[in-house]
C-alpha cells in the first residue's frame, strides 16, 4: 500500500510529509532535552540520541530488516540513554530509560504490545555489550550505541579497539585498514 501524494496545479505529484510515530518520539525527546540547563549535556544528549537512532535504523536495514523494524530500532536508539541525560541520579539508566519509553509508547496508542516489548527490551539490554543474548534487535541497539561513539571521532582509536565496534565497522566495511 503506497502513499498517495497530492498533485500540484500542473498535475504533478508533490511531496507531502506525513507525521509519523518517529516524529512523536522526536517531539517528546526534544521537549525534554530542551529543558536541560547545561548546554554541553544538552548537546551531547541530542548528538548521541539522534546518532544512535540513525545508526540503529541503518543497521536494521543493512541487516535485512524491514522499514518498520528500522523505525523501531531508531526509536529504541533515541530512547536508549534518555534517563542518563534527563533523569538525575540514576545508576541504572538502561532500565529506567526502558520504563520511560514503555510508558510513553503506550500513552501514544500508536504501538502494538509486541512493538513496545521489542523496543523496550532493546533499550533495557543495550548496556550489556559483552552479553550475546541471541536477539538480533537487541544487537542492533548495542551495535548502534557502540558505533556512534566511534563515529563521533574516528581518530579516537580507543573505540575501535572495542570488539563490538570493530565487528560493526568491519561488517559495514567502514575501515579498509
Amino acid at each position: 500500500m503506497g502513499i498517495d501524494y497530492p498533485e500540484d496545479e500542473n498535475n504533478e505529484q508533490t511531496y507531502f510529509r506525513y507525521l509519523t510515530r518517529l516524529d512523536l518520539v522526536r517531539d517528546y525527546i526534544d521537549d525534554k532535552y530542551k529543558t536541560l540547563p547545561d548546554e554541553e549535556l544538552k548537546r551531547n544528549a541530542y548528538v548521541h540520541s539522534y546518532g544512535v537512532g540513525q545508526a540503529a535504523s541503518l543497521l536494521a536495514l543493512f541487516r535485512g530488516f524491514d522499514e518498520e523494524t528500522a523505525e523501531m530500532a531508531c526509536i529504541a536508539g533515541m530512547f536508549h540513554d534518555f534517563a542518563k541525560y534527563y533523569v538525575e541520579d540514576t545508576d541504572d539508566h538502561a532500565h529506567v530509560s526502558a520504563k520511560i519509553a514503555e510508558s510513553f509508547l503506550k500513552e501514544t496508542g500508536d504501538f502494538s504490545e509486541e512493538e513496545i516489548k521489542t523496543i523496550t527490551e532493546g533499550i533495557y539490554h543495550h548496556s550489556d555489550k559483552m552479553v550475546d543474548d541471541n536477539v538480533p534487535f537487541n544487537d542492533i541497539i548495542k551495535d548502534a550505541d557502540a558505533l556512534q561513539h566511534y563515529l563521533r571521532n574516528p581518530m579516537e582509536k580507543y573505540w575501535l579497539e572495542k570488539s563490538r565496534v570493530k565487528k560493526t565497522v568491519e561488517e559495514l566495511k567502514l575501515n579498509k585498514h
